[in-house]
């Protein structure tokens, strides 16, 4: 649920994932067995570090081409920005190196822990420098990151009142939601020992490749490309960055319990009602002021944050092979 609502209802793709059939039917579970399935391989096979759960995320991304057939379609009516090999080069830097491994993946994982669970894992893989900015103003820090949720949805949201349901409707579904899970003990747990085990991850895998199967027939199938016209593209993309997670997978099992240098004691933040409102207030009318008063420079924005998303996209990419690159 945290997933869709970081990435879905932000980008405007689904604004009432919990209040819609695809929603429900398509959406959720899609996000469901991805997240399961790779927070699985990493915390049973590596460490969940930053860069193991970032690689993690990239793999994620690439559901995009065969599901949903974006990678060689592009989301944009027009088309692509730009075809390089067969695919949408821009819109494959966004949703694979931006959007799915952070907002889809590595930050809903870690809220998810903070909000549901008794451990701190994921907090504790963090880069000591991360960890030490956030430490500092850990209130602004999750401030700005619901601003950004919020900022980003107004230009496909239809209305401001569009926009206020959006925001408050799917705050108070999680955090029902929350609340149920945390009266029923849920909360009593860790992250770990809440995922699945070698039975389950062989079930949340044949679920998932079976989500492609059908999705992947069901939606645009027309639209997939010739090998050499885009799929071999795909394919390479695929195969690079299976090996740089197989990588961070063996580094991290292979590193010492004191490799994260510099990382302190205790988690950043902890859950409390009152942060959760606030966090979901803030997303929420900066959404609404957004749509309110800055549609009419919506073009402007899209340049911003699309320029804003490919930056940090390379960044991290690169920094990920510097990680890989390291000798443990």
């Amino acid at each position: 649920m945290i997933s869709v609502i970081f990435v879905e209802v932000p980008a405007g793709s689904t604004m009432f994932p919990f209040f819609t059939i695809w929603g429900m039917l398509v959406v959720l579970p899609l996000y469901l067995l991805h997240s399961v399935f790779l927070a699985t391989v990493v915390f049973r096979f590596g460490r969940p570090n930053f860069w193991t759960l970032y690689s993690a995320g990239t793999l994620y991304g690439m559901y995009e081409a065969y599901i949903t057939k974006v990678l060689w379609t592009s989301f944009r009516p027009e088309g692509p920005f730009l075809t390089l090999g067969g695919i949408a080069f821009f819109e494959t830097l966004i949703l694979v190196l931006f959007l799915h491994p952070l907002l889809a993946f590595v930050v809903p994982m870690y809220f998810t822990e903070v909000l549901c669970t008794n451990s701190s894992e994921i907090d504790q893989g963090l880069p000591a420098r991360a960890r030490a900015i956030i430490g500092r103003h850990p209130v602004r820090a999750i401030g700005l990151l619901m601003a950004l949720l919020g900022f980003m949805q107004f230009v496909n949201s239809k209305s401001v009142l569009q926009s206020f349901l959006s925001g408050a409707g799917n705050s108070v579904v999680l955090g029902l939601a929350l609340l149920w899970w945390r009266k029923s003990g849920g909360a009593a747990y860790s992250l770990r020992e809440l995922l699945p085990g070698s039975k389950g991850i062989k079930i949340f895998g044949g679920l998932l490749l079976c989500w492609y199967l059908l999705w992947g027939v069901a939606i645009n199938y027309k639209s997939i490309p010739g090998i050499l016209h885009g799929q071999l593209t795909i394919w390479l993309i695929y195969a690079g960055l299976l090996i740089i997670f197989f990588r961070c997978l063996r580094q991290g099992r292979e590193a010492p319990a004191s490799a994260d240098a510099g990382v302190t004691s205790g988690a950043l933040f902890r859950f409390s009602w009152r942060g959760f409102a606030l966090a979901c207030a803030v997303a929420t009318c900066v959404t609404i002021l957004s749509r309110l008063l800055l549609f009419p420079f919506a073009l402007v924005q899209i340049g911003i944050m699309f320029t804003f998303y490919i930056v940090v996209g390379v960044g991290l990419l690169a920094g990920l092979v510097n990680h890989v690159r390291r000798r443990v």
